[in-house]
């Protein structure tokens, strides 16, 4: 069969036309559209067996898809060469027919020396090289802000400044357990436990080995998180309009919510020491 370029073709020269025959082309090798969650749970997986690489393929490439649409009107050059660049493997998997012989390397890993100079200059100058600027350093301390915004949005939802059983922190991913099974707090329909647990999983995952993920799946984290983070809609409780950065999650008696969170965290660490903070990040009735 003869070559297809649409890559190249838009690797070389980025338009409205070529992005969106790229667009395309990347749902009709995806095959038929996924649900939401399959593409995410997929997406956000750090171990798969054989047998499941071409689902994760389709998975990446509809993901890719979506992204690209989103960015579409304001995509950067540079944004859209690192998006390609990523996607081969996953091109090459469902499509051995499309050029993808012009890439050189995709890298997902940075020198120390790199890291520790953008932290130098985020720290004294507020910004990094302009040489760095760019997916392969942003998308690696995108994974530390997002990680941040989950633990502070967990941590100050529990009302909880840290807490150690036998000397040892409680991390992360017992408090988001804690928090999706509390009875005494009323969230948002918008917010998804399972897909936050991922998130975190993914986070981890990442961040332990300093590998930058793909932009697409960021995309995703970011939409998974923002009901539960970031939540635009306000909060309508009988003649009350609330706008809060809390309204994805409300309380009606804030000292039974303490009560229960202790008693959750005692079942599972019976020599639990909680430093409580002083103010709960939550919708509280009046």
């Amino acid at each position: 069969m003869e070559k297809t370029y649409f890559l190249k073709n838009v690797y070389t020269k980025l338009t409205n036309e070529n992005l969106d025959n790229l667009i395309a082309y990347l749902q009709e090798i995806g095959g038929k559209p996924l649900t939401t969650s399959c593409k995410r749970q997929n997406a956000f997986k750090t171990s798969w067996l054989n047998k499941e690489n071409k689902l994760l393929a389709r998975c990446h490439v509809q993901n890719a898809s979506e992204y690209l649409s989103f960015l579409r009107e304001d995509i950067k050059r540079e944004q859209l060469r690192t998006v390609v660049a990523d996607i081969t493997h996953f091109v090459e998997f469902l499509d051995p027919n499309e050029d993808t012989s012009f890439i050189i390397l995709s890298t997902n890993t940075r020198a120390s020396a790199i890291q520790f100079d953008n932290a130098k200059r985020l720290f004294y100058n507020h910004q990094i090289r302009g040489q760095y600027q760019n997916n392969y350093s942003i998308d690696l301390l995108n994974l530390y802000a997002i990680r941040l915004s989950l633990e502070s949005r967990v941590r100050g939802l529990l009302g909880i400044d840290y807490a150690t059983t036998n000397g040892n922190n409680i991390g992360l991913s017992t408090l988001i357990k804690i928090s999706k099974n509390l009875k005494s707090v009323e969230y948002s329909e918008k917010i998804e436990w399972t897909e936050i647990e991922w998130v975190n999983n993914w986070l981890n995952h990442h961040m332990h080995r300093h590998i930058r993920p793909y932009p697409w799946i960021i995309y995703q984290a970011l939409e998974i998180l923002k009901p539960f983070v970031d939540p635009k809609e306000p909060l309508i409780k009988s003649d009350r309009t609330i706008h809060s950065f809390y309204s994805a999650t409300y309380v009606n008696d804030e000292s039974a919510l303490e009560n229960e969170i202790e008693l959750k965290l005692k079942e599972l660490y019976p020599e639990v020491k909680i430093r409580w903070l002083n103010k709960r990040e939550i919708v509280k009735k009046k």
